[in-house]
């Protein structure tokens, strides 16, 4: 991604903005638009990023930017402090251990999300993966992340939360989902 991104652009400013790192094939981003505020939705994968704007366009909620760009590249080109929530929703828990720098929790990572948040925004992360449910509280606490909420069995607030295809069918199969909500880092 060589552009920068338009943030003078009203979309930008004009009501909460709200970040879902790997938005798939946009079930999460496009329930939770509908109930307002605006969204920019990644997702790296350029063939689930064509089954995502397909359904961002049949939507027709004008409160959604996708991006097919991985969240590492477009980091630099975000502003900080802008966003009120930033949603990291089953995101690959590359499980094998030589794996690791790959997991999108990692404390740089966290730590670059944290920057995005307003003071008041929160990071919303959820996976079905014990491993990286333990990982990620690890990385969160070195990051120096405040803490809101963490649930190893999380049950869905349907007013505040939508599910993702992959939380759907986990849910169907009866496995626990996992869950934190973290503030920004301490400085």
């Amino acid at each position: 991604m060589k552009e920068e991104l338009p943030l003078d652009n009203p979309f930008y400013s004009s009501a909460p903005l709200n970040l879902e790192i790997g938005s798939g094939k946009g079930d999460f981003v496009i329930q939770m638009a509908a109930r307002g505020g605006h969204w920019l939705a990644l997702e790296r994968d350029v063939s689930i990023s064509g089954t995502l704007a397909k359904k961002i366009i049949a939507s027709e909620l004008p409160n959604i930017i996708m991006m097919s760009v991985d969240f590492d590249e477009v980091f630099p080109k975000l502003k900080p402090g802008v966003f009120a929530g930033v949603y990291l929703n089953f995101s690959d828990p590359w499980p094998k251990k030589k794996h690791w720098k790959r997991r999108l929790t990692t404390r740089e990572r966290l730590m670059k999300m944290s920057k995005l948040l307003t003071s008041e925004g929160r990071l919303y992360i959820k996976t079905d993966n014990d491993g990286l449910y333990a990982f990620t509280q690890e990385e969160a606490e070195k990051a120096g992340l405040v803490l809101y909420e963490s649930q190893f069995a999380y049950e869905l607030d349907p007013t505040k939360d939508a599910m993702t295809e992959y939380e759907s069918a986990f849910r169907a199969e009866g496995k626990p989902i996992h869950r934190f909500v973290y503030g920004k880092a301490v400085k």
